[in-house]
């Protein structure tokens, strides 16, 4: 009864809360077909054959959860087609839905609006961009460049971001330039509004393994400009999540992706000479460093193979990955020309996450490609 009690009281108190801010606020509003708002402006930007746009905004108002929903809304009360609606497929995958399907058409924008002054660029991205170190050079910092295209950068007085929690956010926007002051955090600030806002259409089409070269060599030009001499020449990207499993109760962690025999294959690759490196124990620009003048590397499938951005034409790479694990990495060593192979591993028990999974990678196949890629 009391738990009952619980829940109507707090779907009471949501809806309450909704009904208030519709108060305030409004509800955004679908543009008629074959109609326009003249506070709305689109302009159409060409990288090669991949067509991206540029939405400008006067008097605009961004609603975001920073994850499923962000919504661009004109002065007229209109929600521009630069909007997010993520839609789950599983609980791994989604799509970017239809327009008609943003939450905001339906609940507002149940959050408290910060007015900013001046020009904001958005860069907001919706899915794992807040956190997810992949889905952050994938997803949000190439919006820059989609701006650049058109805009001149420095016009700009904020960049509204998913997320300002982790270092490699902090410091990569710092080598571009951007102070801290210059930015509004997302995950503070969920309704905001400005003179001008500006937005970008998706960079590589809501999807990872669709990440273009053009977006790549941005990441390589901006974060790699010097000529690099680092030790580094062989390393393997130690995870370093064996310590968190239970040997004796392993199905607890069917969900985790570990390699089970992490340490003999770290003694194996430390005596054919190759450094043991912990990404997270280097900074973003010392990481672009040993990736830079790395010429092989072996890792898990996982967000530190995303430093493969940086990598010399020809470095070799042997990824060790669970079956059902993706390919976009892959996919960005075939963009800029590396020499990469897969192992690809049936997990110890299936995972409730495609991705991930408890896994063995016999020596033996370790020895064997990388004898092939050394020929």
């Amino acid at each position: 009864m009391k738990l009952v009690t619980k829940s109507f009281f707090k779907k009471f108190y949501k809806s309450l809360i909704i009904k208030i801010f519709q108060f305030f606020y409004g509800k955004p509003k679908l543009l008629k077909k074959n109609k326009k708002d003249a506070s709305i402006k689109e302009f159409k930007i060409n990288f090669n054959k991949n067509r991206y746009k540029i939405f400008e905004l006067l008097n605009g108002t961004i609603y975001t959860d920073t994850n499923d929903t962000t919504a661009y809304i004109s002065s007229n009360k209109y929600i521009s087609s630069a909007s997010m609606q993520y839609y789950k497929i599983d609980h791994i995958n989604s799509f970017n839905g239809e327009i008609e399907k943003n939450k905001t058409l339906f609940i507002g924008t149940p959050k408290i609006k910060k007015r900013f002054k001046g020009k904001v660029l958005s860069l907001l991205s919706g899915g794992a961009s807040k956190n997810n170190f992949t889905h952050w050079f994938t997803d949000v910092i190439p919006r820059i460049k989609i701006f650049s295209k058109k805009f001149k950068l420095n016009k700009i007085d904020k960049f509204y971001v998913p997320n300002l929690k982790y270092d490699f956010q902090k410091q990569s926007l710092k080598l571009l330039g951007i102070n801290e002051n210059q930015i509004i955090n997302g995950n503070k600030y969920k309704h905001i509004s400005a003179d001008y806002i500006y937005a970008t259409s998706h960079p590589c089409f809501h999807l990872p393994m669709k990440v273009k070269k053009w977006s790549l060599n941005y990441l390589k030009t901006s974060f790699s400009k010097n000529s690099y001499k680092n030790k580094f020449k062989k390393i393997f990207l130690d995870r370093d999540q064996l310590k968190l499993i239970d040997f004796n109760n392993l199905k607890k962690y069917k969900n985790f992706r570990v390699l089970l025999n992490e340490d003999q294959i770290k003694n194996f690759l430390l005596s054919e000479g190759f450094s043991v490196i912990k990404p997270e124990e280097h900074s973003f620009k010392e990481q672009v460093k040993i990736f830079a003048s790395a010429r092989f590397v072996v890792g898990l499938y996982g967000a530190g193979m995303m430093m493969l951005s940086f990598c010399k034409k020809n470095t070799k790479v042997l990824e060790i990955k669970p079956l059902l694990g993706g390919n976009e990495f892959k996919n960005i060593s075939k963009l800029i020309k590396l020499k990469h192979r897969q192992i690809n591993l049936r997990p110890l028990f299936k995972s409730n996450i495609p991705q991930n999974g408890l896994l063995t990678c016999p020596l033996e196949k370790i020895k064997k490609e990388i004898s092939l890629l050394n020929k």
